[in-house]
């Protein structure tokens, strides 16, 4: 994938009925996190998402972050 760099699974606290989950990923830039979304791969790599309804207890929600230093 072009511009990307990595990917990160991180396991938050657990309160007996949901652990947190938060996937990181660090692209070149916006644009090429973009593309992504807008890629083949990006639709096969997520082609089984509504298959897992009920495992959550949401949808998950994107937040987007800049490196200031």
């Amino acid at each position: 994938m072009p511009g990307f760099q990595r990917f990160n699974l991180l396991q938050g606290p657990s309160d007996g009925q949901a652990t947190v989950f938060v996937s990181h990923s660090t692209w070149d830039s916006a644009a090429a996190f973009e593309a992504w979304t807008r890629s083949e791969a990006f639709r096969a790599a997520h082609a089984g998402a509504g298959q897992s309804k009920g495992l959550y207890l949401g949808p998950p929600q994107f937040e987007g972050f800049e490196a200031v230093l």
